[in-house]
C-alpha cells in the first residue's frame, strides 16, 4: 500500500520555487486585470489563467494520496485550536467589513450564491497560501508568507485597477488592508502547518459578507 505523501506539492529545486510561484502570480494578476473588460477581449484573461492552472497541476502530486494531505492531523488539539482561530477570524473581519460599509454586521438570510462566494474564497486560498506560499515555505518560510500575501493582495488589487472597472475604490487603503489580512493568514498557515484553519478563514468570510447576495458583485472571480 503506498504511503500519503509528506506534502501535496512535488519537490522541486529552490530556483524553481521562485520562478514557479513568479510566474504563477503574475499569471494570477493579469487575469485579474484583463477578465473585467467586456467580450471579446475577456476571452484574452483566460490565456494566463489557463497558463497558471497548467503549471499549478505539474506541480501537485495527483490524485488519491494527495487529498490524504488536506485531513492530515484533522482531529489534533492544535489543528483543531488553529480552526477555531481561523473560524473566529472569519467571523470578526466578515463583521467589521459588513458594519464599514453600512450593513447589518451579520446577516438577515443566506441565498443560494453564498455557496459560489465559499468556493471562490476557497479556491484562492488552495492556491496563493496552499500553492503559492506552499512552495516557497521549504526555503524560505518568512517570505513565503510575504510573497503570498503581496501576491494574493496584487490579484485583489489588479481586479479594481483595470481601467475597465466599474469602481475605484481608494487602492492604497485597500491594498493595505487585504495585504495585513493576508499576512495573518498566511501566519495562522505556517504555525498550523495546515491549509485547513486558511480555508475556514476565507469560507466564513465571504459566507457572511455575500449572505445576502443573489449573483456575484462585479469583482468577485
Amino acid at each position: 500500500m503506498n504511503k500519503p505523501p509528506s506534502t501535496i506539492l512535488i519537490p522541486v529545486p529552490r530556483h524553481r520555487a521562485m520562478i514557479t510561484a513568479a510566474i504563477c502570480s503574475a499569471g494570477l494578476a493579469v487575469f485579474a486585470f484583463l477578465i473585467i473588460y467586456p467580450y471579446p477581449f475577456k476571452l484574452i484573461a483566460f490565456i494566463p489563467l489557463v497558463i497558471t492552472a497548467f503549471i499549478i497541476s505539474r506541480n501537485i502530486n495527483w490524485p488519491v494520496n494527495a487529498s490524504l494531505f488536506f485531513v492530515k492531523n484533522i482531529y489534533s488539539l492544535k489543528l483543531l485550536s488553529f480552526c477555531l482561530i481561523g473560524l473566529l477570524m472569519g467571523i470578526g473581519g466578515a463583521m467589521y467589513y459588513r458594519g464599514s460599509f453600512g450593513m447589518p454586521v451579520l446577516p438577515a438570510l443566506f441565498r443560494s450564491f453564498v455557496f459560489v462566494a465559499m468556493s471562490i474564497g476557497i479556491m484562492e486560498e488552495l492556491v496563493f497560501r496552499g500553492f503559492i506560499q506552499g512552495r516557497l515555505s521549504n526555503y524560505y518560510p518568512g517570505f513565503a508568507i510575504v510573497f503570498a500575501a503581496f501576491a494574493h493582495a496584487t490579484y485583489k488589487a489588479c481586479l479594481f485597477l483595470s481601467p475597465a472597472a466599474q469602481q475605484h475604490h481608494s487602492l492604497f487603503l485597500f491594498y493595505t488592508w487585504t495585504f495585513g489580512a493576508f499576512i495573518l493568514i498566511g501566519l495562522l498557515r505556517h504555525y498550523s502547518k495546515s491549509i485547513v484553519p486558511a480555508l475556514l478563514v476565507h469560507a466564513t468570510f465571504d459566507l457572511i459578507v455575500y449572505a445576502e447576495n443573489l449573483q456575484a458583485p462585479w469583482w468577485v472571480w
